[in-house]
């Protein structure tokens, strides 16, 4: 039996909140209450029962906040007579200050979920021309740029809170693509599945952080990052490996003939043996340090997670190359080496679908210095505090 939470949704418009409301409604069996938030923005023919459109937001509502020059309220009292009866509560808030004096107020019975959305500006105005079908292109063309303003707004707040987060869903919903709802679906199951009520040890000077990130995500320039931050504080983890040299490596791998018993955590990648060994981390953890391990291997990691437990954290770097970068790696690479670095890239995001529960945080638009640095400084600020 699943205890009763309260899942915390927040995303850009558009990127199917309204419908994870519904489909996680389904998958608990009518478990999981929808809360309704009255709102002075006026109705449209879209809203679902979540949202309910008032001239003044009630006195009964002890939550308030405001978006987009309108107000939001609900009742906190309504979560908690919900949970009384061993029901879990889901709410839609695209407030930081709000999810965390929710946070405060209901402490681990609360889980913050992003919803990820990309900026495809076709969509949007495909999405714009159904909900306004008498609109001259004018109207859809300012519609569409406000849209874009927002989603970007919702990408900067998730990426200076990424640590507030305990899940994010990655894919792109879009309505009446049923490879997209069943990716949104097997997600949503996992967050409802997921076991929030362990608190970890947010406090502890010694962290295992491993890093997850595929070609192009950043994950070089987010372990520099991380070390030009705290560099007395941080180390990267020299994993052993059969591979031969080559003038990209960093100091990540420690290259040997043949991995010996030492290296009891290993994995193959291309025809070559990688290892890690349990007993240099502990090592290397006992000087009260935090250890940055590069690494995507799912089974390599649920083995690190087995060993290290709460210590443990996995950080899953999600990007999506555009054609600036397509090009640039085109002229750096040959064709065949690029194919195969999109096909790793794609088959880690799959892994990160199947497997949400394994990942710790999320980064976003990590291809974006400014992004990633400020993502890499909160997730250290969050550990270190």
């Amino acid at each position: 039996m699943i205890n009763p939470h309260i899942f915390i949704l927040f995303g850009a418009p558009g990127s199917g909140k309204s419908e994870s409301c519904i489909i996680l409604n389904k998958i608990t069996k009518g478990k999981l209450k929808i809360l309704q938030k009255e709102t002075t923005r006026p109705a449209r023919k879209q809203d679902t029962n979540e949202i309910k459109s008032v001239r003044k937001i009630s006195k009964q509502c002890d939550f308030r906040y405001s978006q987009y020059d309108y107000e939001y309220g609900f009742s906190s009292k309504i979560i908690w007579k919900h949970l009384k009866k061993g029901n879990s509560v889901i709410i839609i808030v695209n407030d930081v200050r709000t999810i965390k004096i929710l946070n405060k107020k209901f402490g681990n019975l609360a889980q913050n979920i992003y919803i990820h959305s990309n900026i495809d500006r076709e969509q949007i105005i495909k999405i714009l021309k159904i909900r306004y079908p008498k609109a001259d292109n004018t109207f859809l063309e300012k519609d569409t740029i406000k849209r874009i303003e927002k989603i970007k707004t919702i990408h900067r707040k998730y990426i200076e809170n990424t640590y507030l987060f305990h899940s994010a869903i990655i894919n792109i919903y879009e309505k009446g693509d049923e490879k997209s709802i069943k990716k949104l679906k097997n997600q949503l199951k996992q967050v409802y599945e997921k076991n929030v009520g362990h608190k970890p040890f947010f406090g502890s000077t010694s962290r295992l952080i491993v890093v997850a990130g595929a070609s192009f995500s950043g994950k070089d320039a987010l372990v520099n990052a991380m070390i030009q931050m705290e560099p007395t504080k941080t180390l990267l983890y020299q994993k052993g490996t059969t591979r031969p040299k080559n003038e990209n490596d960093r100091n990540e791998l420690l290259h040997l003939k043949t991995l010996d018993d030492e290296y009891n955590i290993q994995y193959k990648k291309n025809g070559y043996s990688y290892g890690l060994s349990t007993q240099s981390i502990w090592e290397s953890l006992s000087k009260e340090k935090i250890i940055l391990i590069v690494l995507s291997d799912l089974e390599a990691i649920c083995e690190l997670k087995k060993a290290f437990y709460d210590i443990c954290t996995v950080l899953y770097l999600h990007s999506n190359i555009d054609e600036e970068e397509m090009q640039q790696a085109k002229n750096k690479m040959s064709l065949e080496e690029l194919n195969k670095r999109l096909k790793s890239t794609k088959k880690l995001r799959e892994t990160y679908i199947g497997n949400m529960n394994i990942f710790n945080h999320v980064l976003l638009n990590t291809s974006e210095s400014e992004d990633l640095y400020d993502q890499a400084f909160n997730i250290l600020d969050f550990y270190l505090e």
